[in-house]
């Protein structure tokens, strides 16, 4: 089956030698290239690497091994001077002969694949592609441009998307497989549509079945990611754009199916040559080069939840080449553990546990987690009583108790606990009941779980309701 995929912007082996210094990236540093009140590379800044006490570099040398990210997207302009050839993810099993020397269906597939036309360019002739690229592994340190989250990754393009954005499902599906079965351990999918396909979950499951980890953007259309394709699904890492301020951007889509949050407002990387996406999404209201940066014009500046992804899938992909042991379930723990709470306390739909932190994650432990979380506050009747049904999770690794509280208002200034405290977790499922006497006057109530831990401190999280 046949569907159009849009990408997610808004108006819209080799073995490396680590880099010289951050500080030789210029736009690593600078501020207010194109008028902006922040630093040009503020996304950076804000998950952790940033230029104060050579952060980036002291992370990023932690990083020993090479990690191959898969972005699905619209190709890469892998001659781009500000990506290192020695990022680019290279099929050592190939030889350009015309012949499918290692007999996986493709031939010559030398760096990836083009699905969009079959054959083995897959070059980017939209933007979207490289962009989200070289947020995750522009070159460090090469005196030219931007600076990437790992360097140590090997990025596999695999366009999926041609020019004017669009896609199907059957060539995402492929894509998908095709990576998993090349190596890569992070998969990067800056794009979607109002539904998923069949064969599109199946690839993804298969993809998790076999220890990788999925990053997508949550979608710019400003709701519930319940009704938004990839985003809901329950094994992948769904991520939230967020501004410079660290609140969720406006266009970001939000709910229960929100992981983690990055930037996603005004995000500088690499622009492929002879593209302006922006221009393409939005017709008749953006003026051509608008978002060119920089006097050779290699660079551009996009906002959406597509670049807020690569945000995570950098991190992630920086875990594994700092610890190339770890499975796809531990990266995950340690990025959902490791972020910095921003908005509503604990998890929340807007941001879900956080804004990542790659500092905080490569110091994480592994095993650890604390999960809280509302699902669903529903009226039941119980014994002839009429209560307000919580479900959700709340667990932890280091469990102790949990408990319920409600408050009135949306910023409770009294909490009242509900029951006795929990000594077993919920991994999903009901938390408990709170009698409908409590909710004594009309207005907006907060229902919060409260999971306390052994030694690890509490996490909360919250759900709110209204009564008439």
């Amino acid at each position: 089956m046949k569907r159009w995929i849009n990408c997610l912007s808004l108006p819209l082996c080799c073995v490396l030698m680590m880099p010289a210094h951050p500080a030789d990236d210029p736009y690593f540093i600078s501020a207010s290239s194109w008028e902006q009140p922040f630093a040009d590379q503020w996304g950076l800044h804000r998950i952790g690497l940033a230029p104060e006490k050579n952060s980036l570099q002291k992370l990023q040398s932690r990083a020993k091994h090479n990690t191959v990210v898969a972005v699905i997207d619209t190709g890469l302009d892998y001659f781009h001077p500000d990506f290192a050839k020695d990022n680019l993810w290279q099929n050592s099993d190939e030889v350009a002969n015309g012949v499918d020397d290692d007999g996986n269906g493709f031939v010559d597939d030398l760096i990836g694949w083009n699905f969009v036309e079959s054959h083995n360019n897959p070059w980017d002739r939209s933007g979207h592609g490289t962009h989200t690229a070289g947020i995750v592994a522009a070159a460090v340190g090469n005196g030219e441009g931007i600076a990437g989250v790992n360097p140590r990754a090997l990025i596999m393009p695999l366009k999926v998307i041609n020019f004017l954005g669009r896609g199907n499902s059957s060539h995402i599906a492929e894509a998908i497989f095709y990576a998993v079965n090349n190596g890569a351990r992070v998969i990067n999918l800056s794009l979607g549509g109002e539904y998923t396909t069949r064969i599109e979950e199946a690839a993804i499951n298969y993809a998790v079945s076999r220890g990788v980890v999925v990053v997508v953007a949550s979608g710019n259309t400003a709701e519930d990611t319940s009704n938004y394709g990839y985003a809901k699904l329950p094994s992948v890492i769904t991520v939230a754009a967020t501004d410079a301020q660290d609140r969720r951007a406006k266009f970001s889509n939000y709910g229960q199916d929100i992981n983690l949050a990055a930037p996603g407002m005004e995000i500088l990387s690499l622009r492929a040559r002879r593209t302006d996406f922006t221009g393409i999404s939005t017709p008749g209201e953006y003026p051509p080069g608008g978002d060119f940066v920089g006097e050779t014009n290699r660079y551009y500046r996009a906002s959406g939840t597509s670049f807020a992804a690569p945000f995570v899938t950098g991190v992630a992909s920086l875990l594994f080449s700092a610890y190339p042991e770890l499975t796809a379930e531990q990266v995950t723990r340690m990025l959902l553990m490791s972020a910095r709470d921003i908005e509503t306390p604990g998890w929340d739909q807007l941001s879900g546990y956080g804004l990542v932190d790659a500092a905080a994650a490569l110091d994480a432990d592994p095993d650890y987690y604390t999960y809280a979380r509302i699902s669903a506050i529903t009226p039941a009747n119980k014994e002839g009583a009429l209560v307000a049904e919580i479900s959700g999770v709340a667990d932890s690794s280091r469990f102790k108790s949990y408990t319920l509280q409600v408050g009135y208002g949306a910023e409770p200034e009294k909490w009242q606990t509900i029951g006795r405290k929990q000594r077993e977790g919920v991994a999903q499922g009901v938390l408990g009941d709170i009698p409908a006497t409590v909710f004594n006057r009309k207005g907006e109530w907060t229902v919060r779980v409260v999971v306390e831990t052994r030694g690890r401190g509490s996490m909360e999280a919250r759900g709110t309701l209204d009564i008439e």
